[in-house]
């Protein structure tokens, strides 16, 4: 199929490599068909939208800024996303990039999960972790401080 995005150009896309997702990423409710794209570096990957070529996401390996990032997957959503183990998904979080370089920031308490095997995902919330909802990438780079020791971390956000 062709895809028009804004960001990307026209994309031929194999029907056999979008990710449905069981559960919307929050806010985005009536999106739920997206491809994953090589992204800017190594750690870091597109989740463009198949439902709308203006929609796209940047999404970031959270091991690469917390070593021991852990998502806690729970057992209904490794059935919920066709796993036998949590080991069986890809786990990333959302990067938001706002004008301000200083203000670039991920989401560590509601990472997305993607079954690469049988193509689906979801957005969970970790709602027994202590990781900050905003955790900004440069602060964290200057102070070496873990993520949950980000001081201006919001969790109204």
């Amino acid at each position: 199929m062709e895809l028009k995005t804004t960001r990307f150009g026209t994309l031929q896309v194999d029907p056999a490599t979008i990710v449905t997702f069981t559960q919307p990423i929050l806010g985005f409710q009536e999106f739920r068909r997206y491809i994953t794209l090589p992204g800017p570096s190594e750690h870091l990957t597109w989740l463009q939208s198949t439902d709308s070529g203006d929609l796209a996401f940047i999404l970031l390996d959270p091991k690469t800024i917390v070593a021991d990032y852990h998502a806690g997957i729970r057992p209904d959503e490794m059935t919920e996303l066709a796993v036998s183990s949590p080991e069986e998904l890809d786990v990333y979080t959302l990067i938001v990039v706002p004008q301000d370089p200083s203000k670039v920031r991920t989401n560590l308490k509601a990472p997305i999960l993607i079954n690469p095997k049988h193509r689906l995902g979801k957005q969970t919330i970790l709602d027994r972790s202590n990781y900050p909802v905003q955790y900004f990438l440069a602060q964290a780079k200057r102070s070496g401080t873990e993520a949950g020791e980000v001081a201006n971390a919001r969790s109204d956000a």
